[in-house]
């Protein structure tokens, strides 16, 4: 029995995987393989799968960018919140 490296026996990825696809050529072909999925064939419905959770992984990950914070965290204020009564 061969033992892998660190990619627990998945093949290791070639320069045509999604991962390594621009975003317009990943929405091409994700869109085309959904179309030949609609008409019933099995295996474009698996690569579909496939094209389609490379997008929404794109999408996660731009999303999870950090974000500068708020304009009234920035302001340090004289009284704690919970004493809005006294100002």
């Amino acid at each position: 029995m061969r033992v892998r490296g660190q990619n627990f026996g998945m093949p290791t990825p070639s320069p045509t995987t999604p991962a390594n696809l621009e975003d317009d050529e990943l929405q091409n072909l994700a869109s085309e393989w959904r179309l030949r999925a609609m008409r019933g064939d099995q295996l474009a419905h698996r690569m579909a799968q496939a094209l389609e959770a490379e997008q929404r992984r794109r999408i996660r990950d731009t999303g999870l960018q950090t974000l500068a914070p708020a304009a009234s965290s920035m302001h340090s204020r004289r009284t704690p919140w919970w004493k809005f009564w006294s100002q």
